[in-house]
C-alpha cells in the first residue's frame, strides 16, 4: 500500500500545477483506489489514511464468565456419525457361479446413505473434460486482448526526492522498456498465479481507461528521463461451462396479438318426436341401412365392374323367367282344381246339401258320409299323427305324418297343407329329417305353422317361401332341443317385445317357450314336472329327481298366462307363466296318460279330457271331481268341443270310432 500513498501524494501535487496528463493519470489511478475501497472495513482497518475511523469496541455482559484466552483459542474437534436401522450388517446372497452364498460387499460410502445428489454444471479448466472441450473448441478462455493489459506511470526527479527512502536512479528509458520486456517474459507464471489468486472485478470501460492512459504514456517514454511503474489490469475470463447443460442460443418469441371475436348463432330447431322401439322395428332399419350400404358400394365401383354387372342383369333375366315359370304353375294348379271339381262334383254336392233321411228311424244312432280321401304317396307307409284345420283359409287343413310304431321307427316324416279344392294331391308338402308329431298354426298369420318332431327338436315353416328352402327356424340340436319326443305344441301370446312365441311340451318333463327372434329361436324353460316319488339313488351316491313325462298342454282362452297340462300318469296341472316354480293347482284326472285337454268355446271354466284309460271326462274349473264322465270302451286318443254347440263334443278312439 505504500508505494500507491506515495504516488496519490505526487499526483495531488502535479494536479496542483495544472498538468494535463498528471490530471489523466491521477483521475484513472483515484479511480483504482475507490475500486479497492469498496473491500471489507476489516481490510481497511489496518490502513493508516483511515486512521480517523472509529474502532469497534466488544462489548460484554456483567455476568459474563472470563475464559483464558488459550481455551478460547482451542479448537474442538466435533465428530458426526450416522447410524441406519435399516442397513444388514451380515447380508448374503447366493452366487450361482460358485454355487453358495457369499456375504454382500459393504456400499461405497459405507453406512451413509446420500439422500440428495446435485450434478453441477460448472467444471475444472484442469480436468480432462476441460481440456477436451478447449481442444474441440467448446467453452475456451477468452480474454478482452492477447495479453494483460498494463498501465505505465512515469515518474520525475522532484517525485523521487520527496520520497522517504532513497531510490536508485532510473536507467534510459530503451533499457527500461527491455527490461520490463524481459521480465515479462521470464515470469509469465506469476502473473497467471495473480490472476488465480484475485477476484475479476474490472470492467471493460476501466480497461479502455487504462488502455488510453498506456497510449499518453507512450511519447514521454521515448523522450527519456522518468521512471515507468507497470499496473497489470487483469483480464477477464470466461466461464467454462458444461456443454451438455449450456447451449449458447438465444430467441425471442413472438407475442400474438389478442383480439375479441363475437358471432351469434341460430338456434337449432327443436321437435318433440315419440315411437316405440321394437326388436322387429330396429331389425327393418338395420335391413334398410344395410340396403343402402349395398347400393353405395355399387354406385362407388369403377367402369370395369360395371360391365360385369351388365351381364348379371341377363341372370336377373333368369330369375324374371322363374318367377314368370311359378305364374305359370299357379295357373296350372287352378287348372286342375278345375278338373278336379268336376271329377268330384257330386261329393262336394253332397258334402253341401247331403241329409240321410234314415236318421229319422234310428233314434240316438247317425250316419257318416266319407266325402274326400287325401293322400300322399311317399308317405303310404307313415301315419297321420295330427291335422288342423287353418284359422284364415276354411278349404285349408295341415297334416303331420309321423310314426307311432316305437318298434320300428320311420327315419324321415312329412308336413302337408292339403285342400279340398284339390283332393288329389297337396298345394304344400315339406319331408322333415324326423318323423313329425305335433303342430299347430299361427292364427295372426296362417301360413307360418311350428311342428313337434320325434327327435325332441322343433321347427317353424313359412308356407310362403319355396320348398327348397325347408324350415325357416330350428331348434339347436345339441343345446336347446328337448330329450325326448315333443308330443304336442302351441302358439301362446306375443312377449312384451312383440315376438312370437310358442310352447312345447315333451317326455322329458318339460315346458319350453320358444321365442322367434331374428334368425333363431330362444328357449326359456318355464316349468319342469316334478312328481311326489322320492329320489331315487344314482351313480355315486347321487340322488335323482324323478320327473312327470308331459303329454299335452293347453291354454286358456282368455287367461293367456294360465294353461292345462297333461302327464303319462294321469296328472293334470294347472300352471301359471308368472309363477313357475310350482304348480297352481293339481289334479289326478285319470289313471293312464292324457292325450288331450280342450276348453269349451262357450264356457271357458269347462274342459274336457281323454286318456288311455278309455274315458272322456268333462271337468270344471275349481272342482277336484269331474262333472261328466264318458267310457267309450277303446282308448280316446283326441276330443274336442263343436264351435258350433256348447254342449256338443267328438272324440275319436283307437279301433277307428
Amino acid at each position: 500500500m505504500a508505494p500507491k500513498k506515495k504516488m496519490l501524494r505526487a499526483m495531488v501535487k502535479r494536479a496542483l500545477k495544472r498538468d494535463d496528463d498528471t490530471v489523466l493519470i491521477t483521475k484513472t489511478l483515484l479511480r483504482l483506489d475507490q475500486k479497492e475501497s469498496s473491500k471489507s472495513r476489516s481490510n481497511l482497518a489496518d490502513d493508516e489514511a483511515l486512521e480517523w475511523l472509529k474502532p469497534r469496541t466488544l462489548l460484554k455482559p456483567d455476568e459474563q464468565e472470563d475464559v483464558p484466552d488459550a481455551e478460547l483459542d482451542e479448537e474442538v474437534g466435533r465428530f458426526l456419525t450416522t447410524i441406519n436401522p435399516q442397513w444388514v450388517a451380515d447380508e448374503v446372497a447366493y452366487h450361482y457361479g460358485q454355487g453358495k452364498f457369499v456375504k454382500k460387499p459393504k456400499p461405497s460410502f459405507g453406512k451413509a446413505y446420500p439422500l440428495y445428489i446435485y450434478q453441477g454444471t460448472a467444471i475444472r479448466k484442469d480436468s480432462e473434460e476441460a481440456k477436451a472441450q478447449i481442444a474441440a473448441g467448446y467453452g475456451m478462455v477468452g480474454f478482452d486482448d492477447a495479453g494483460p493489459k498494463k498501465a505505465k506511470v512515469k515518474k520525475s526527479a522532484a517525485e523521487e526526492e520527496e520520497e522517504e527512502e532513497p531510490e536508485p536512479e532510473p536507467p534510459p528509458p530503451e533499457e527500461t522498456k527491455h527490461e520490463e520486456e524481459v521480465q515479462e517474459e521470464e515470469k509469465p507464471t506469476e502473473t497467471v498465479e495473480e490472476q488465480e489468486a484475485h477476484p475479476i472485478e474490472e470492467e471493460n470501460e476501466e480497461a479502455a481507461e487504462a488502455e488510453d492512459v498506456t497510449e499518453e504514456a507512450t511519447p514521454e517514454e521515448k523522450a527519456g528521463g522518468h521512471e515507468e511503474e507497470v499496473i497489470a489490469i487483469k483480464p477477464r475470463v470466461k466461464k467454462l461451462a458444461n456443454q451438455f447443460n449450456f447451449c449458447e442460443r438465444a430467441a425471442l418469441t413472438y407475442n400474438l396479438p389478442r383480439r375479441s371475436v363475437e358471432t351469434q348463432t341460430i338456434p337449432p330447431p327443436r321437435a318433440t318426436y315419440g315411437a316405440t322401439v321394437l326388436q322387429c322395428i330396429i331389425f327393418d332399419f338395420y335391413q334398410e341401412d344395410y340396403a343402402r350400404k349395398q347400393r353405395e358400394k355399387e354406385e362407388e365401383k369403377p367402369k370395369r365392374l360395371r360391365k360385369k354387372e351388365r351381364k348379371h342383369a341377363k341372370s336377373a333375366q333368369q330369375i324374371h323367367d322363374e318367377q314368370l315359370a311359378q305364374r305359370i304353375r299357379e295357373a296350372w294348379t287352378i287348372l286342375e282344381r278345375l278338373v278336379n271339381q268336376n271329377i268330384y262334383d257330386d261329393i262336394a254336392q253332397d258334402y253341401r246339401y247331403w241329409d240321410d233321411p234314415s236318421d229319422e228311424f234310428r233314434e240316438g244312432m247317425g250316419s257318416l258320409l266319407p266325402l274326400w280321401k287325401f293322400q300322399f304317396e311317399p308317405m303310404r307307409s307313415h301315419a297321420v299323427c295330427d291335422v288342423q284345420w287353418n284359422p284364415h283359409y276354411q278349404d285349408l287343413f295341415a297334416v303331420a305324418y309321423g310314426s307311432l310304431d316305437f318298434t320300428q321307427q320311420q327315419k324321415q316324416g312329412c308336413l302337408c297343407l292339403y285342400s279340398i279344392k284339390n283332393p288329389a294331391y297337396p298345394e304344400y308338402a315339406v319331408i322333415t329329417e324326423s318323423p313329425v308329431i305335433c303342430l299347430d298354426v299361427f292364427k295372426e298369420t296362417p301360413y307360418l305353422i311350428c311342428v313337434g318332431l320325434y327327435d325332441g327338436n322343433v321347427c317353424v315353416y313359412n308356407a310362403q317361401l319355396t320348398l327348397e328352402s325347408s324350415y325357416q327356424y330350428k331348434s339347436d340340436s345339441v343345446r336347446d332341443k328337448h330329450s325326448n319326443i315333443v308330443w304336442e305344441i302351441r302358439w301362446g301370446p306375443r312377449l312384451i317385445d312383440g315376438e312370437a312365441s310358442f310352447f312345447s311340451i315333451s317326455g322329458d318333463g318339460r315346458v319350453v317357450q320358444w321365442a322367434i327372434m331374428p334368425g333363431e329361436l330362444q328357449a326359456t324353460t318355464i316349468i319342469t314336472l316334478r312328481t311326489d316319488l322320492p329320489p331315487l339313488p344314482g351313480p355315486d351316491g347321487t340322488l335323482l329327481t324323478v320327473n312327470s313325462c308331459g303329454s299335452c298342454i293347453c291354454f286358456h282362452p282368455e287367461k293367456a298366462d294360465i294353461f292345462l297340462v297333461g302327464t303319462e300318469d294321469g296328472m293334470i296341472y294347472t300352471c301359471s307363466l308368472k309363477y313357475n316354480r310350482n304348480y297352481v293347482r293339481s289334479v289326478q284326472g285319470h289313471h293312464m296318460p292324457v292325450y288331450r285337454i280342450h276348453y269349451n268355446y262357450y264356457n271357458n271354466s269347462i274342459y274336457a279330457s281323454c286318456s288311455g284309460d278309455w274315458r272322456v271326462k268333462i271337468w270344471e274349473d275349481g272342482r277336484d271331481e269331474p262333472l261328466f264322465m264318458f267310457e267309450l270302451g277303446s282308448p280316446v286318443g283326441d276330443v274336442k268341443w263343436a264351435p258350433y254347440s256348447s254342449t256338443v263334443f267328438a272324440a275319436c278312439t283307437a279301433d277307428g270310432k
